[in-house]
C-alpha cells in the first residue's frame, strides 16, 4: 500500500507495482532513466504513482527491443514523432533478427538432414544421381593446403566471411576440387565453400549446374579419399561415363558430430557425362 502520509511509494512498494525488482529501480535511477519523484532526508527513495506509467513506457520499448540509452534519448524529448521514429526502428532490428533466426532454422534443418542421410547411407557403394543447380560460397584455397596450419587459416577466413556477409546454411564447411585436378590425380581441394539456398551477389558465388553426378559416401579420415576417389573414377568408367565438371564434397558426419575420424561421413559428387 502507498504511504499514505505523503502519497508516495517506496521503492519496494513501488516495485510491487511494477512487477519488478527494487534493484532494476536503483539501476533505472542511476542512469537517470527513472529517478524517484524525491528523496526523503534519510535517503529514501519514493515514487509517485503516475510514475507508474514511465515504468510502464520502459517496459514496453524494452520489450520491442530498444536499448536503455535509446528508450533515455526518447525519453528526454518524447513526443509522437519521435515515438514513430523510434517503432520503426525497432521494428527494422526485429526484422534482421527474424530473418537471422530463420536462416538458422533452415541451418539447423539442413543438419539434420544431413545426419541422417550419412547414418542411413551405405558408405563404399557408388552410385549415379541426377542433381539440380546448388549455389556456394566458395573460396579459395591459399597456400600449401597439406600443412594443418593453412589448412585451420584457410576455413577460418571462409567462416569469416560467411559469418560477416550473412550467408551459407550449412553447418560444417564443405570444399571443391576441380575438374583439371581430378583428371591429374590430384585430389586435393580448390575451394572451401558453404551452400547457399539462392544465388546471391558475391565474388565467391560458385554454381553447381543441375546433371548427371556419380555420388559416394565416404568414410573415414580425409587423407583416405586418394582411395575413394580412383574407386569412384573406375564405378564411373564402368558405367560408361566421364568427367565433365567438379567434385562437391559435403560434410555429412565430421568433427560436430564425433571425435573419432574413422566415423567422419563425406558425401562426394562429381559431374559426369555419358562418354561418347
Amino acid at each position: 500500500m502507498p504511504d499514505e502520509r505523503a502519497a508516495f511509494f517506496t521503492t519496494g512498494q513501488f516495485a510491487k507495482l511494477c512487477s519488478t525488482t527494487k534493484e532494476t529501480l536503483f539501476h533505472y535511477d542511476s542512469l537517470g532513466l527513472l529517478k524517484p519523484a524525491r528523496v526523503g532526508e534519510n535517503g529514501y527513495r519514493y515514487y509517485a504513482a503516475s510514475q507508474f506509467f514511465d515504468f510502464d513506457l520502459i517496459a514496453v520499448l524494452q520489450s520491442a527491443g530498444c536499448s536503455l540509452q535509446e528508450i533515455h534519448a526518447y525519453m528526454t524529448h518524447r513526443e509522437p514523432h519521435a515515438f514513430a521514429k523510434l517503432l520503426r526502428e525497432s521494428e527494422r532490428k526485429l526484422l534482421l533478427e527474424q530473418q537471422k533466426l530463420e536462416a538458422m532454422r533452415r541451418t539447423l534443418k539442413n543438419g539434420v538432414a544431413a545426419t541422417e542421410a550419412a547414418l542411413s547411407g551405405k558408405p563404399g557403394v557408388p552410385w549415379l544421381e541426377k542433381l539440380p543447380t546448388a549455389w556456394y560460397v566458395a573460396t579459395p584455397v591459399q597456400g600449401d593446403v597439406g600443412s594443418t596450419n593453412t589448412l585451420v587459416r584457410n576455413i577460418k577466413d571462409h567462416l569469416a566471411y560467411c559469418d560477416q556477409s550473412g550467408r551459407g546454411e550449412e553447418l560444417s564447411v564443405g570444399s571443391i576440387v576441380t575438374r583439371a585436378s581430378l583428371l591429374a590425380g590430384d585430389y586435393r581441394e580448390s575451394f572451401y565453400s558453404t551452400k547457399l539456398s539462392q544465388p546471391v551477389e558475391s565474388p565467391w558465388l560458385y554454381e553447381r549446374p543441375a546433371g548427371l553426378y556419380a555420388c559416394v559416401l565416404h568414410r573415414g579420415p580425409y587423407q583416405r579419399l586418394e582411395e575413394t576417389y580412383p574407386m569412384l573414377l573406375a564405378f564411373l568408367r564402368e558405367q560408361g561415363c566421364r568427367v565433365c565438371g567438379d567434385s562437391f564434397e559435403t560434410d555429412l558426419i565430421s568433427y560436430l558430430a564425433t571425435e573419432c575420424e574413422e566415423d567422419f561421413i563425406l558425401k562426394l559428387e562429381v559431374q559426369v557425362e555419358k562418354a561418347p
